[in-house]
């Protein structure tokens, strides 16, 4: 037994002895290293003094020790215990969120593709005026042609999560790596292309402004008058630069529409993810 230098507080092992402690000291004098139990003679610490005092006494730092790694198991588990009931707070929390923008992004799903179809529509010279307004939304029939649509499904538990630092008790790699797909990837796709959809719509309006003025003046975001569409229709079809912008808004917005489609399959991953965790 290799002792270090140093005070141990030790206890007789007879069933007979006493409560009564004793205080072990070892030393180093010379090139010898010595045992010593309270005030006796000081004994070399070689191999067979080292097994008489194993014999005689039973040293407290040991039990000391043992106590101390139970407190810490017994303290881990209690905590590992609240990390796991935490754990299945969070989980079924974003599975709410996440279901909670079903309807969400259904009708995101059906604006992007409506919009897309209205400037397709209007750029084909014989495209049918009630082709076109059919697939206008209700925000008004300017919405497909000068405004983009940009992208935000439910996030606020999720940034929560994010912000105190919650979101790390998820064990799961592939439900971590799913969350920040949906959450984060996908999500900022969408929308970067929606800022690019963007740049390009502002730069549609104020071509109107400047070179149809009178038009841009009257109610284009009509929801019912199809004689502006007509106009608008009509405007297009003799102004070549007018009909590239449009063509070019499209690009961004066949973009956003693929990035929805795996945000959606992410998104759909995750939720049956969660649901089978939390079985």
């Amino acid at each position: 037994m290799n002792l270090e230098v140093g005070y141990y507080k030790i206890k007789n092992r007879s069933r007979r002895a006493s409560n009564e402690f004793h205080y072990l000291r070892v030393f180093v004098e010379g090139n010898n290293k010595y045992v010593q139990i309270d005030d006796e003679e000081p004994v070399e610490a070689n191999d067979e003094p080292m097994k008489k005092l194993i014999i005689k006494y039973s040293i407290e730092f040991f039990v000391i020790v043992f106590s101390i790694s139970v407190s810490f198991f017994v303290e881990n588990l209690r905590e590992e215990n609240e990390n796991e009931n935490q754990r299945r707070l969070i989980k079924q929390s974003l599975l709410q969120e996440l279901k909670s923008g079903d309807e969400y992004l259904n009708l995101k799903g059906l604006r992007f593709e409506m919009d897309l179809k209205a400037i397709k529509l209007i750029l084909k010279d014989d495209s049918p005026l009630d082709s076109i307004f059919s697939n206008v939304s209700e925000a008004g029939f300017s919405n497909p042609f000068i405004i983009p649509r940009n992208f935000n499904p439910p996030s606020s538990v999720y940034n929560s999560l994010v912000n105190d630092g919650t979101i790390n008790l998820i064990k799961s790699q592939e439900v971590k790596s799913l969350i920040e797909d949906t959450y984060v990837f996908w999500t900022k796709t969408i929308q970067d292309w929606a800022d690019d959809e963007g740049l390009i719509a502002e730069k549609i309006k104020f071509y109107i402004m400047e070179n149809y003025s009178e038009f841009y003046l009257k109610d284009i975001y009509t929801k019912t008058d199809k004689a502006i569409m007509l106009e608008f229709k009509n405007i297009v079809q003799n102004d070549s630069k007018l009909k590239a912008y449009l063509k070019a808004k499209t690009m961004p917005m066949t973009e956003k529409q693929y990035s929805l489609q795996y945000y959606t399959d992410s998104r759909e991953s995750l939720i049956s993810e969660l649901e089978e965790s939390l079985k």
